[in-house]
């Protein structure tokens, strides 16, 4: 009977440690493995988004949060957070469709280049954020308020 227990315990503690796993969509790997992996089903929502204004909330746990405006639109996931304002966190990614970065809901915030492929901006308080480019039309962002 304690045999049976233990094997049932190790074996719910296995499931759960690969649910955790593979589910993990706020680390900036978790992030890139998710999009690349549902690449097309996602850019499918994003230019639903764009060109016909059609959204879904969610896509295998992720937030779609819409179409934010600008020069170059972008269609924006949320994928995690932490703390409450004046201190707080999200991360997510986005589609570009001009293949272009943008800051966090793409506010007009300059975009100061890190690397080749990543970008930071700050509205010179302590505001900010930064966005990483995962593949020709999608990046990645955190942003702290």
């Amino acid at each position: 009977m304690k045999k049976r227990i233990a094997l049932a315990a190790g074996a719910l503690l296995l499931v759960c440690l690969v649910i955790l796993w593979t589910g993990n969509h706020s680390s900036q790997a978790g992030i890139r493995r998710f999009v690349l992996s549902h690449q097309t089903e996602l850019e499918k929502i994003a230019t639903d988004c764009l060109s016909q204004g059609r959204m879904v909330e969610r896509y295998k746990g992720v937030e779609v949060e819409g179409v934010y405006p600008g020069a170059s639109p972008i269609v924006q996931f949320y994928t995690g957070g932490r703390g409450l304002v004046p201190s707080a966190a999200y991360w997510g990614f986005y589609y570009s469709e001009s293949g272009q970065p943008a800051a966090y809901q793409n506010v007009d915030m300059e975009l100061v280049p890190v690397s080749e492929n990543e970008w930071a901006w700050t509205d010179g308080t302590d505001n900010g954020g930064v966005t990483r480019r995962i593949d020709a039309h999608w990046f990645s962002y955190q942003a702290w308020f």
